[in-house]
C-alpha cells in the first residue's frame, strides 16, 4: 500500500494534490524541528524549506533524532535535509543562515510560501517570523515545549491573537558590579566563572578595558578595583599559558583571596551587605571528586579546581585557545567549581555539577516525547488552516490551538486543553492599529530626496495631522517630530537606510477626542540599480481612532472612515498593508544621540514622543547565555 493512501482517505484526493503543490518554511531544526520536518515529510508537502543558523551540539542527541554524533559541529539544517532525503517525496531546500537577515532573505522570499512553522527557542526571532508573517499575511503555527509542557498557536495575521498580542519575558541581565562584587545569588558567581574567569584566562579574546559607564555603580573605589582586577587577570593568563602548574596555587590565591580582601577595603558597599569570606583553603587534598550530581564541599571544590585548571593548562600547550562548552567537562568542571568556590566566599549555597551545567549552558529542560506530540500536533492543525479538511468549519475563529494541561491552567483532568483562537488583541501594536507597507528607495531618491520632501509627500498622501513623528524602528532613533526638525533637511542618502529599514509615522496630535490616522510602518527597499527618480506612494485605507488622554478614558474607538480608496482587497493590497521588519544593526552616530524606547505593553494608549538627550545603552549588562 503506498504511503500517502490513508492520507488520501483522511482528506480526498483534491486536498492531497493541493498538498502536494504546497510550498511551505519552517523555521529550527532542532527539538521541535526535526519532529516537524519529519511529519511534513509523512504528509507528502511538496516542497520545504528549512532555516537554522545553529550546528549540532552533543546535547542535542538525546531529543534530536535525526542527527548522529558524527555531525556535531554541522549545520542543522543541512544535515537535517540529508537524513531524510532518501525517505522524501518532497523538495527540500536547507539554509545555514539567521532568518532575520534581510539580504538573505528579503521581503518577497517569505511571500512564496503557503504556511510557516516556528520551531524556534529564540524570542527575538520567533517576533520577527510573527511580523514578517503580519506583513505578508500568511498564516503561522508558533509552538513550543519546556519539559512535560508544549503548545501550538495557529495564528492568522490581523484576525486571531498574535505572538506579540501577549507579553513575553524577556532574557535576565546582570548589572556588571553585582557579578564582579556583590552577587548574592549562585547565577551571579556562574556568569563571573563562565562569562568573565574563563574568558579572561582561557578564551580567544578578552576585554581589553572596563569603560566607567559600563559598570553600574558610581562608587570610584569599586571602578578602580574592577580595573585594576582586569588588568591583573592579563597577568594571570600570562602564567596560565606559560603551562607550569606551579602557578595553579597563585591563581588560587588571586582570586579567591587576594582579590577578596582588595573588595572589603571598600567599605561603602559593605554597609548594607554581608562582607565575604577569604578562602582559607589553598591546598589540594590529593582526593577530587568524581560524582557529577551530588553538591560538593568546599574542600572537594578546590581540589577539582586545581586539577582541572592544571588539565586546562596541559591543553593550551596544543590548542591556541579554549572556549567555554557545557559538553566540553574540563570547561564545565571549571565553571562550576570556580563559581562554587566565589559562592562560599560570598556565603551563597552551592549546586552541583549537573545544577550549574544548566545555568551556564541556559539549558531549558527538553523531552523529546513532548516536542514529538507538540510536532505533531502542529503538522495536524495546519491541515485546517490550509482549508485541506472539508468536514469541519476552518475559519480562523473555530480552529483550535492546544495547551498540555500544566502550562494551560484550563483543565486538569486531561493533558491536552484545545481553546479555540482569540481574536486579535485591539492594543497589540504588532496585529492591531497599525498599517504596513513598501517604500521602494531608488539610489536618485536617495540622493535628491531630503527628510523634508518624504515627509510632505506622506503626510500628505495618506492624511496625517501636522502633529506627526517619523521614527527609524531598526534604530530606534527619532528623525523628526512637530518639536524636532534638525534632521528635515538631510539628504536620505545621509541617514544609512537599507533594505529591511522600518520607518514609523505616527500621528503625534495630543488634543483630547482628536481623531487620529492610524500609525504606518513603511518597509524600505533601497534599490540602488534604478535609475527612477519619482516616489511611488501606493493606496492605504485611512483608518483614525479616538484620541483619549491616559490619565481619562483609555479606550481608543477604531473608525472606519476610508471613502477615497478602493477598498478591493488583492493579494498585492494585502501584501502592502501588512509589514513590518526589526533589524538590529546600529545606526551612525548622529541618530543615534536622539534615541527613544519604545514602548512594550501591548495595552498602553497611544503616547507622545520623547526624546532622550542620550541613548539607552545595555553596554553595562552581562546577559547569561
Amino acid at each position: 500500500m503506498a504511503r500517502e493512501t490513508n492520507l488520501i482517505k483522511c482528506i480526498g484526493t483534491e486536498s492531497y494534490e493541493k498538498l502536494r503543490n504546497t510550498k511551505v518554511l519552517l523555521v529550527g531544526a532542532g527539538g521541535i524541528g526535526c519532529e516537524l520536518l519529519k511529519d511534513l515529510l509523512l504528509l507528502d508537502v511538496g516542497e520545504i524549506h528549512i532555516v537554522d543558523l545553529d550546528t549540532i551540539d552533543l546535547s542535542n542527541l538525546n531529543r534530536q533524532f535525526l542527527f548522529r554524533k558524527r555531525d556535531i559541529k554541522q549545520p542543522k539544517s543541512v544535515t537535517a535535509v540529508k537524513a531524510v532525503q532518501r525517505y522524501s517525496n518532497s523538495k527540500l531546500v536547507a539554509y545555514q543562515n539567521n532568518i532575520m537577515d534581510t539580504e538573505a532573505f528579503p521581503l518577497a522570499w517569505f511571500g512564496q510560501f503557503s504556511i510557516v512553522y516556528n520551531a524556534l527557542d529564540n524570542l527575538a526571532a520567533r517576533r520577527y517570523v510573527n511580523k514578517m508573517c503580519q506583513f505578508t499575511g500568511k498564516p503561522l503555527i508558533e509552538s513550543g515545549t519546556s519539559g512535560f509542557d508544549g503548545y501550538i498557536q495557529p495564528i492568522f495575521p490581523s484576525v486571531t491573537e498574535c505572538f506579540d498580542c501577549t507579553a513575553k519575558e524577556t532574557p535576565t541581565t546582570f548589572p556588571v558590579c553585582t557579578i564582579r562584587s556583590t552577587p548574592s545569588r549562585l547565577i551571579h558567581c556562574v556568569v563571573w566563572a563562565k562569562n568573565f574567569l574563563f574568558g579572561q584566562l582561557f578564551a580567544e579574546s578578552f576585554d581589553e578595558g572596563v569603560s566607567d559607564q559600563n559598570l553600574g555603580t558610581d562608587d570610584q573605589q569599586e571602578i578602580a578595583r574592577i580595573k585594576e582586577e582586569t588588568n591583573e587577570l592579563h597577568a594571570l593568563q600570562r602564567l596560565v599559558k606559560s603551562g607550569d602548574e606551579t602557578n595553579v596555587s597563585h591563581i588560587l590565591k588571586k582570586l579567591f583571596v587576594d582579590d577578596i580582601n582588595k573588595l572589603l577595603k571598600i567599605e561603602n558597599i559593605w554597609k548594607t551587605r554581608v562582607k565575604p569570606t577569604p578562602l582559607s583553603i589553598l591546598e589540594s587534598s590529593g582526593n577530587p571528586p568524581t560524582d557529577l550530581a551530588l553538591t560538593w564541599t568546599l574542600q572537594e571544590n578546590v581540589d577539582k579546581f586545581i586539577e582541572v585548571t592544571k588539565t586546562l593548562m596541559s591543553r593550551l600547550k596544543v590548542e591556541p585557545f579554549i572556549e567555554f562548552d557545557k559538553d566540553d567537562e574540563d570547561t564545565l568542571l571549571f565553571v562550576s567549581c570556580a563559581a562554587n568556590i566565589r559562592s562560599h566566599i560570598f556565603h551563597i549555597p552551592a549546586k552541583s555539577v549537573f545544577d550549574i551545567k544548566q545555568m551556564a549552558g541556559n539549558i531549558i529542560p527538553a523531552i523529546a516525547t513532548t516536542n514529538a506530540i507538540i510536532a505533531g500536533l502542529s503538522s495536524l492543525v495546519s491541515l485546517r488552516v490550509l482549508d485541506l479538511v472539508s468536514n469541519v468549519s476552518n475559519a480562523p475563529l473555530d480552529i483550535p490551538m492546544a495547551f498540555t494541561a500544566r502550562a494551560s491552567s484550563i483543565a486538569t483532568n486531561r493533558y491536552l486543553s484545545n481553546p479555540t483562537l482569540a481574536p486579535k488583541n485591539p492594543n497589540c501594536s504588532v496585529s492591531s492599529n497599525i498599517q504596513r507597507t513598501v517604500l521602494k528607495l531608488t539610489q536618485p531618491i536617495l540622493d535628491n530626496m531630503t527628510l523634508y520632501n518624504l515627509n510632505q509627500k506622506i503626510i500628505s498622501k495618506y492624511g496625517f495631522s501636522g502633529e506627526f513623528s517619523v521614527l527609524d524602528t531598526n534604530t530606534n532613533s527619532l528623525l523628526y517630530d512637530f518639536d524636532f526638525d534638525d534632521l528635515e533637511g538631510r539628504k536620505l542618502s545621509r541617514f544609512n537606510f537599507k533594505t529591511g529599514s522600518v520607518l514609523l509615522y505616527k500621528d503625534e496630535e495630543m488634543e483630547e477626542g482628536a481623531q487620529l490616522r492610524q500609525s504606518i510602518e513603511f518597509y524600505l527597499e533601497i534599490s540602488p540599480e534604478s535609475s527612477e527618480e519619482e516616489l511611488h506612494l501606493v493606496d492605504l485605507p485611512r483608518y483614525t481612532y479616538t484620541y483619549h488622554s491616559p490619565y481619562g478614558d483609555e479606550e481608543q474607538d477604531l473608525d472606519d472612515t476610508a471613502t477615497e480608496f478602493n477598498h478591493d482587497k488583492t493579494e498585492e493590497d494585502h501584501f502592502a498593508i501588512e509589514t513590518l521588519i526589526v533589524d538590529d544593526e546600529p545606526g551612525d552616530d548622529n541618530r543615534n544621540s536622539l534615541k527613544r524606547q519604545l514602548s512594550n505593553s501591548v495595552h498602553s494608549p497611544p503616547s507622545k514622543a520623547v526624546k532622550l538627550n542620550s541613548p539607552q545603552s545595555d553596554d553595562d549588562l552581562i546577559l547569561l547565555d
